[in-house]
Order: structure tokens, then sequence, then C-alpha cells
């Protein structure tokens, strides 16, 4: 009788399961459009992977992404873009995080440093171009993360600098949306060599002061007092060679902050996976929506569950009772005192 009724209720449970439709419950999600600087400083090799052996500041930003992007909950959002000098390019909008994480994973492990077209790096103008990319395709409600180790090359001339308060202006006179983002800085804070690489791909040496811009030449000076060597007409950045270091290369984090700040962005300073998760899942970035969950799980559990009691032997839970009958025949000693 007891199996009987195990077996009818494990039944019932299995219909319920079968059954049973997805339930509306209220969850966090988030979209991100996530923009890769692939300029050449992004090859210097200033982190370690897990075995403690050097990559580079791309290598990094690849595998701390991925990363990341498993530990999002299921209705994220992932879009994709490159941008090198500063012209940003759109690969993908927003997939879905886990149904389409094959296609994300793969798209963003062949990010190559050799997909750039212009050798040049502009960041701010970069920044504000895809800004104004993000609204075109129409891409305001996802979250602009925007990974760059923020060297200018050459260096930026801040007369001509765009206005990312403006850019990011929500005034009733403009009908622009607010993008919400993360800046993510990108490698070590010391000064790092520069890898060289020939056509080929094979790194032939490292870039030398000689071979880099160690201040800008474009457009007018904004104090040309301070030249050395100011001619107005023929030489209005100076006759006089420029030292510098923009051979060498390290995270431009208070450049990078003054970035972020007009443009009312988070800043996080790229060191691990776990910490680049935090900056992502930050509240501000969060979006409530109502996702179907399959609890289907729930009633087909308790239904294997009953059935497996259902055959399990009786005996299991049943003991024998032994009671001790006294031998007639045993002598029972008596007390002599």
């Amino acid at each position: 009788m007891k199996s009987i009724w195990l077996l009818g209720s494990s039944a019932v449970l299995l219909i319920i399961a079968v059954l049973m439709p997805n339930l509306p419950f209220p969850s966090k999600k988030y979209d991100y459009f996530f923009m890769v600087d692939i300029t050449r400083s992004m090859n210097v090799e200033d982190y370690r992977d897990n075995n403690g052996d050097p990559i580079s500041r791309l290598e990094k930003v690849k595998a701390d992404a991925l990363a990341a992007i498993q530990q999002l909950p299921c209705g994220s959002r992932v879009g994709l873009g490159v941008f090198t000098e500063r012209m940003p390019t759109l690969l993908y909008t927003p997939m879905e995080a886990c149904s389409d994480y094959p296609e994300i994973r793969e798209s963003i492990r062949r990010i190559d440093w050799r997909m750039a077209w212009v050798a040049d790096s502009n960041i701010i103008q970069a920044f504000a171009n895809t800004l104004e990319l993000m609204r075109i395709v129409e891409l305001t409600d996802a979250t602009l993360v925007f990974f760059t180790d923020g060297q200018e090359a050459p260096p930026m001339n801040t007369r001509y600098a765009p206005d990312l308060a403006e850019l990011q202006s929500t005034d009733e006179n403009n009908n622009q949306a607010l993008i919400n983002g993360l800046i993510v800085g990108v490698g070590d804070h010391a000064l790092s060599r520069i890898p060289k690489y020939d056509e080929d791909g094979i790194q032939i040496g490292f870039y030398t002061a000689e071979d880099v811009p160690q201040g800008t030449t474009f457009g007018l000076p904004e104090d040309p007092g301070k030249i050395e060597g100011y001619v107005p007409r023929n030489a209005p950045w100076g006759n006089q060679s420029r030292a510098g270091n923009e051979h060498l290369s390290s995270v431009k984090e208070d450049y990078l902050k003054s970035l972020a700040e007009p443009a009312k962005f988070h800043y996080h300073h790229l060191q691990t996976s776990t910490a680049l998760l935090n900056a992502l899942t930050h509240d501000d970035f969060s979006q409530r929506h109502i996702r179907e969950t399959d609890l289907s799980y729930i009633p087909a559990s308790l239904s294997l569950f009953l059935l497996f009691l259902a055959y399990l032997p009786e005996h299991i839970f049943s003991r024998k009772k032994t009671l001790h009958k006294p031998n007639i025949n045993e002598r029972i000693p008596l007390n002599s005192g």
C-alpha cells in the first residue's frame, strides 16, 4: 500500500514537471558594449598569467573580460568593438551572454593588434567618437566599457580636445541620451618598453626615442611663449628637438580619470578578473527585468526521490526486536549472606 502511494505521488509530480510553464521572476541583468584599444602600446607585457608568465595588456583584457562575462547572469548582453587612432569600429551589437557565449568567446579571443588600420593613438577622440557611434546605432541603453592604457601617440594637443561634458549633456536643449559607462585603465604604473614587430608579427626589438614623436605638432600651441625656438610661421612648435619618454608606456591613470569625470563615467584599473566583475556589476549599470525561469526541476527531483523510496526494500526501515528469554535451567546464585 505504501509503494502504491509513493508511485502515485511520483507520477503526479512528474506530470507537473512536464506541464509546468516557466514562471516570471524579477532579476538583474547587464548590457555592455566593450570597446578595446588595439594600438601598439597594448602589446606591452606588464601583466602575468596564472602560470606567472608575462602577457601583454591586450591578452590581459581578453582573459579578464571573458572570465567576467562567464559570471554575468543570463539575460545580460555583451557587444564588442575595437579602436585605433581616433576611429572606433563596431564588430557586433550586444548578444545574450549565456546562449551566445561561444560566439562572444571566440570573437574576443581573436582580437589582435594586427587588426589596427592606423598606427596612431588618439584616446580622447576615440572615446568621444565611441559615444557618438553608440548614439548612431542606438546603443544608448548599453553600458560602454572602454579598455585602454591611455597612451596618446603622438601626444594630444589639448587645445583641440573634444568637450566630453558637452557630449554627455542631457539638458532640454538637446535630445541625446546620457550613456553610462566605465573606463578601464590597462597596464602597470611603471614605464615599460613598447615591443616593435615586423610585418609578419615577429618582434624585432623595442621602440626608441627616435621612433616616436616626443610631443604634439598638430595645430597651434596654446602658449607659444613656453616653446623653445618658437617661430610663428616656420616652426610654431619650435625648432629644437624635444626629449621625452613617449617611447615608453604605462597606464595613464590620471589622464583616464580626467576623461571619466566630465563624461560621468566610472573608472577602474585592471588588475584581476574578480575586481573587474565587481566594477562591471556596479548598481549604476544594472537593469531590472522580468525573466522567465524554469522551475520544473523541483517537482521532477521530488518525483525521482519518491520513486526511489517506492522501490527501496522495506526491511531497511524496520528492526527486528530480539527478546531475551530466561533459561529455566540457569542456576541463580544465592547470596549466602
